[in-house]
């Protein structure tokens, strides 16, 4: 089976939600989806649209959803942010 996920740009799309996105209760939220860990940053979890993106410390990952469609839509997005937003945005705003 082809791996179909990139597991640096999904390690790029969390810390740049961490440092766009705004505090959510469950961590931090950027284009719709939550970016969280859990307690020793053991696993990582994006989540959004009704899909649940877990990534392991040792590259594994798991997805939970209910259709293809959300799936798409979930990817989509994280594409997008992974384009569309770049840390020397970042650190020009923080230099202002």
């Amino acid at each position: 089976m082809e791996n179909e996920l990139n597991n640096k740009v999904v390690l790029e799309v969390f810390d740049k939600i961490r440092n766009f996105g705004q505090v959510h209760e469950h961590g931090h939220m950027l284009e719709g989806i939550v970016a969280s860990s859990d307690f020793d940053g053991y696993s990582i979890l994006l989540s959004g649209n009704g899909v649940t993106l877990q990534l392991n410390f040792h590259q594994s990952y798991k997805f939970e959803y209910e259709s293809e469609r959300l799936k798409s839509q979930f990817m989509d997005k994280i594409d997008y942010i992974h384009r569309h937003y770049n840390h020397r945005r970042h650190d020009e705003d923080a230099s202002s």
